[in-house]
């Protein structure tokens, strides 16, 4: 087991498991941290399980299905035949990504911008290392070109979760009572976008076209 400990002068301590299958452990000083682990076995055995069974799986993932992976002279989505070729370069593959992810994303925008009454500036697709998406403060909003992998209705989730941010600039209660009236499974959604980040960063595709910003 690889296992990182933190010590925080946290109340109480806990354990999380990172995409790549590190087990972190937040306690503060003189917690018998070998205890806890091993009350944990069972919940660490099969998040390890979990991880394990996604590095195994083949393709790329596009939209919440896994694509069969061809290398060519340019990189193009084949949705009809569930396909993505790949050129050499990683650069023009993350263009080419953005440009499939855009026309939807901007789409799931429009239709809420109008239903929420919050309207970006403007709307970028980004290659970023650890969030699916952001708010600046002047109106801007950033999207992850990682959300080409996952599915439509998490999509939806990502649109609603940034454009809510134009009308809170935080995670109040405020902010999630807004983000509620228009997605009210956003409980699912959050939980459901964690084993999908997980999924990417395991994909040796993903691995290929690098962390990001």
């Amino acid at each position: 087991m690889n296992l990182e400990i933190r010590r925080r002068p946290v109340r109480y301590a806990r354990i999380e498991m990172k995409p790549n299958g590190v087990v972190v452990v937040t306690a503060p000083e003189g917690f018998d941290v070998d205890s806890f682990v091993e009350r944990h076995k069972e919940w660490i055995e099969a998040k390890l399980a979990e991880i394990e069974s996604r590095r195994t799986e083949s393709g790329f993932p596009i939209d919440g299905e896994l694509y069969q992976v061809i290398r060519g002279r340019k990189t193009r989505v084949h949705g009809k035949f569930r396909t993505v070729v790949f050129s050499a370069y990683p650069d023009e593959a993350i263009a080419e990504l953005k440009s499939y992810l855009r026309p939807g994303i901007m789409a799931l925008v429009e239709e809420y911008s109008g239903k929420m009454g919050v309207f970006p500036k403007r709307v970028f697709i980004r290659h970023q290392r650890s969030r699916w998406g952001s708010c600046s403060p002047r109106g801007n909003i950033n999207f992850n070109v990682r959300l080409v992998s996952v599915p439509p209705w998490l999509k939806e989730y990502v649109v609603i979760h940034e454009l809510a941010h134009l009308k809170h600039m935080n995670h109040s209660k405020a902010f999630w009572e807004f983000v509620g009236r228009f997605y009210p499974d956003y409980r699912k959604a959050r939980k459901e976008l964690k084993k999908w980040w997980s999924i990417i960063e395991l994909n040796p595709y993903w691995r290929w076209l690098g962390g990001g910003e």
